[in-house]
């Protein structure tokens, strides 16, 4: 042990051996190897070494990051290539899509390999699958887990008002509008209905009509709740307050006001998320790239999925999942920051969940996740970089190297901020620092050269039927509140003991 120690601590202090590159020896010894032709494999992860018919690969459970920016090849090097290789391993994903090509190029290939294969569809609404971003916090809700769906419920308004932050001088209105949207959602999972709870009655409720009906049931609420503390910050202000609130709010509800097709596909869910763990399945999140107004919705989306694998790991003898879920979030940082993505990563190994995250540049990671960028970057085990003239990402990148001592004892970078600029695209040169191996610049096969993943046709994307979108019916609810036909909201079971209203006194009329 003591000879251990002193070779260790000599290894350490030699500065001549401070860096240098990876040998391919060395990257074969502590990575998996893939034979390409093979029916199914064994294991699957990011590629380091490929030629299109072997592959060392790291199938642990670390998770990656790739920086490359616009034109780099990021999807056609490793992306396309890497989930490829999930499918062949029997491995489940989730992917962001945002021309729609990772479908086109991995869905065949998916559904040969008996894949449930289902396609989330923000590009071409009205085809795919339908979601409802509200029936995991109601079911949570009605099995008496009112934290946690209040917690996912607060996630979807913060998610929702990113967008609009730094845009008002006073941050009052867009905090107010969350605050007031929390609560008609925590309203809204009262409901006895579960086909009432969806976007359009989440939108009747932020409406200034019912007003009068709202105060009246926040009035007889347990005021310690969080329905009503959200509700009589704003509620009881003055009038022209309150409408200043609801104007922000509908701000930020505009893609549901707006958008009748994009509501009736979150009214309701056509597939369960949390059997992704325990059956092969492939989804596509295919969003469009060119605007912004349904990225809230991918974030959400992530956020849901996330936790309910969690959940469904926790429920595991082992704490993880049967079937390891991968999330390949291409253009990671053009959709609104995560809730909670450091501790996200931190805990997804252990449950058998791993993260592949491609952003174009350092900056705009910094700039989505500020503080969190760096937590975010120390989680991911292995860096991917292809190219990039952002100074700062091209300076930790050679840093990151680390340097070489010559015989003169001058320090020079293993490569410099130059050479980084450099590295072939034709030949798809990508630089990776591999868990704790020394780096390597490694030569990538392009999607074209593996032959195995050619020659599988995309299913077609079925078209959604469209139905009824059910609405909660507040009046009818207010009605039998006042009645003591039933107790009111948040109550603690509190029934109406005080005069029945004339029916000329309720809003709307009788």
């Amino acid at each position: 042990m003591r000879n251990d120690r002193y070779n260790s601590f000599r290894r350490f202090t030699d500065r001549n051996q401070e860096a240098r590159w990876a040998s391919v020896e060395e990257i074969k010894s502590n990575s998996s190897h893939i034979n390409l032709s093979d029916e199914n494999y064994k294991t699957c992860g990011l590629p380091i070494l490929t030629d299109g018919k072997d592959a060392w690969v790291d199938g642990s459970d670390t998770h990656t990051i790739i920086f490359g920016s616009t034109g780099s090849k990021k999807t056609r090097l490793f992306v396309m290539p890497t989930v490829n290789m999930m499918i062949k391993a029997g491995e489940s994903f989730v992917v962001t899509d945002p021309k729609g090509e990772l479908y086109e190029r991995t869905s065949g290939l998916a559904q040969a390999n008996g894949y449930k294969v289902k396609v989330l569809n923000f590009r071409k609404i009205g085809y795919g699958e339908t979601w409802n971003p509200f029936h995991y916090p109601y079911d949570l809700f009605k099995e008496g887990k009112e934290a946690q769906a209040t917690s996912l419920l607060s996630d979807f308004m913060q998610i929702l008002g990113e967008r609009h932050e730094g845009k008002s001088k006073d941050p009052f209105w867009v905090d107010s509008a969350k605050a007031y949207g929390l609560a008609s959602m925590l309203l809204l999972m009262t409901a006895d209905d579960k086909a009432e709870v969806n976007a359009t009655s989440f939108v009747s409720l932020c409406n200034e009509k019912v007003k009068r009906m709202i105060s009246d049931l926040v009035d007889n609420m347990n005021p310690a709740c969080a329905c009503a503390v959200n509700y009589n910050g704003i509620i009881h202000c003055a009038q022209d307050t309150y409408r200043s609130v609801l104007i922000s709010l509908f701000a930020l509800l505009t893609q549901f006001v707006n958008q009748k097709d994009l509501t009736e596909i979150l009214s309701e869910s056509s597939f369960n998320a949390k059997d992704f763990g325990h059956e092969k399945t492939a989804f596509y999140i295919i969003v469009p790239d060119e605007k912004t107004s349904t990225h809230f919705l991918v974030t959400v989306f992530i956020k849901q999925v996330y936790e309910m694998l969690i959940e469904q790991a926790q429920n595991e003898k082992n704490g993880k999942l049967p079937v390891r879920v991968n999330f390949m979030l291409d253009e990671f940082c053009n959709v609104p920051k995560i809730p909670d993505m450091p501790n996200m990563i931190s805990a997804a190994r252990s449950r058998n969940i791993r993260f592949f995250l491609i952003a174009q540049s350092a900056h705009q990671l910094q700039s989505r996740y500020d503080v969190d960028a760096d937590t975010i970057k120390g989680n991911c085990v292995n860096w991917v970089f292809l190219a990039s003239k952002e100074l700062s990402l091209l300076t930790e990148i050679r840093d990151l190297c680390g340097k070489t001592v010559d015989e003169n004892g001058h320090e020079h970078s293993l490569i410099s901020t130059s050479e980084l600029q450099h590295l072939s695209k034709e030949r798809g040169e990508a630089l990776i620092l591999h868990d704790r191996c020394y780096p390597i610049i490694s030569e990538i096969a392009d999607i074209d050269d593996y032959a195995m993943f050619k020659g599988f046709d995309a299913p077609e994307i079925p078209r959604i039927e469209h139905h009824e979108v059910k609405v909660y019916d507040l009046k009818k609810v207010y009605t039998e509140c006042l009645k003591g036909l039933r107790p009111f909201p948040f109550s603690d079971g509190k029934m109406a003991s005080s005069p029945i209203p004339t029916p000329g006194s309720f809003p709307f009329g009788n």
